[in-house]
């Protein structure tokens, strides 16, 4: 079990290097996740949320934002790999622009909810989190500030993958020790 958390903390550890040295590959990771991401909330929203209530207005308001998703989705993984260069960077503004409009028809979607007996707390917490998350990417969002945060994360990656495995040194030690001790107690307590 130590050997398994050993490697672990190694990976986390490397993992941070490979922030550190290739950002630009983790800026592309994360814009093309949050084209998968929105492909799959379209495609939930569709199939789930459109049929919570019978109602035109709420109705249309999630299709269009399911297929809003479902378009701004596809773009994300289609032109920044088909046209690359500053489209990464322009992506990541029409990701962002992205979240707060699905943010601000899910709040209004919700709202719709009112006079039904469906719990609205989910929705709002999770339009909440698109917010959170446009605000995330209009930070990010110029490439050196981006860059920064990323190799930032890589460092913090790497100290908390060498505190693990210091963690674990000691904890070896310690217990190796634990483990003698209890051994000579046990053969002490098989003479008496």
């Amino acid at each position: 079990m130590k050997n398994k958390s050993w490697f672990l903390d190694a990976g986390i550890a490397v993992l941070g290097l490979l922030f550190i040295l290739f950002p630009e590959f983790w800026i592309r990771l994360v814009v093309i996740l949050l084209g998968l991401g929105a492909i799959a909330y379209g495609i939930y929203n569709l199939k789930f949320t459109r049929s919570l209530i019978d109602n035109y207005i709420y109705d249309n308001v999630i299709m269009i934002k399911s297929i809003a998703s479902i378009v701004i989705g596809a773009f994300a993984l289609i032109f920044p790999m088909a046209i690359g260069g500053a489209m990464w960077s322009a992506m990541i503004y029409i990701l962002a622009i992205y979240l707060l409009l699905s943010a601000i028809t899910g709040f209004y979607a919700a709202s719709l909810l009112k006079d039904s007996n469906i719990d609205r707390k989910r929705y709002f917490l999770e339009n909440l989190v698109l917010v959170a998350a446009a605000v995330i990417l209009f930070l990010i969002g110029p490439n050196q500030l981006a860059k920064g945060i990323i190799r930032f994360a890589g460092v913090a990656l790497i100290l908390f993958g060498g505190f693990m495995i210091f963690l674990n040194i000691n904890s070896s030690k310690n217990g190796a020790i634990d483990v003698e001790v209890k051994e000579q107690v046990e053969s002490e307590a098989d003479k008496e």
